[in-house]
């Protein structure tokens, strides 16, 4: 099995030299250089790195141990690129027909990358959104302590001045910070999900969407006609388009029963 590998490297390589055989005769040279393409930084071998003979306009790949043969003439200009660094160029001065051990070194690239910031929400809009539907936690983990604190009783005209000063339980001052907080949130995140509500009902109904689903009203009545449809605020928010342009059209036909009354 061992020798039959053997013999079937040696058929490769065969047929490799003779292509730069044919390619030599065709280039009307018989100079030939080879050698190994290896790191300049710790000398190891690079694979299948692009040789190039600019004069001879001849491209070859060097091998997994980044072996390569390329035909040359006195004076060429060898270029060898490789994914991962930068391009070496060599003259090739020498005369022998067959140059061994030529010394090709590549430098490792550094690929600098322009600063860039990543975020979830493409535009101010969806971070609102997202903002309005943020999920607090109810309490805060790591809340700041407020020390028991030193209060001063100022009395009244009628009442005795005994002295004295009282202090707040440590319990009292950390519920007090824990009570106080949760409420904020809650507070604030109510007031964000109403203003959200509020624009988006501002937006289904108005003056301009009045006037085109009901587009005979004049203009000075149309004031009049949003205040007489008294529509509810829960029903604005959830019907659909279908459901409010009905209802529109309907109190409108109402609105204008009262006008002839």
């Amino acid at each position: 099995m061992k020798s039959y590998s053997q013999n079937r490297i040696k058929i490769i390589l065969l047929f490799f030299l003779l292509g730069i055989y044919s390619l030599l005769q065709a280039q009307d040279t018989t100079h030939l250089v080879k050698g190994i393409i290896r790191n300049s930084t710790n000398y190891e071998p690079i694979s299948f790195a692009l040789v190039k003979n600019e004069m001879l306009k001849i491209k070859i790949i060097s091998d997994e141990q980044g072996l390569y043969i390329i035909p040359f003439n006195q004076g060429d200009l060898l270029k060898i690129t490789a994914i991962g660094y930068k391009d070496g160029f060599y003259i090739v001065n020498d005369t022998s027909e067959i140059l061994t051990d030529f010394p090709i070194q590549l430098k490792p690239r550094i690929y600098e990358l322009d600063e860039f910031t990543l975020t979830p929400y493409k535009t101010v809009l969806q971070f609102k959104h997202a903002f309005t539907q943020l999920d607090l936690p109810e309490n805060n983990l790591a809340p700041e302590i407020n020390l028991p604190f030193i209060k001063h009783h100022l009395p009244d005209e009628n009442e005795e001045i005994t002295g004295g000063v009282s202090f707040t339980s440590p319990i009292s001052a950390l519920y007090n910070t824990f009570s106080h907080k949760g409420k904020m949130q809650k507070k604030y995140r109510l007031l964000m999900a109403n203003d959200y509500k509020s624009k988006l009902v501002e937006k289904r109904f108005n003056k301009t969407r009045v006037a085109r689903i009901v587009p005979t009203i004049l203009n000075e009545d149309l004031d009049d006609f949003i205040e007489f449809c008294q529509f509810d605020f829960g029903f604005l928010l959830n019907a659909s388009d279908y459901e409010l342009i009905a209802a529109v059209q309907k109190k409108y036909t109402e609105y204008l029963g009262t006008k002839f009354l």
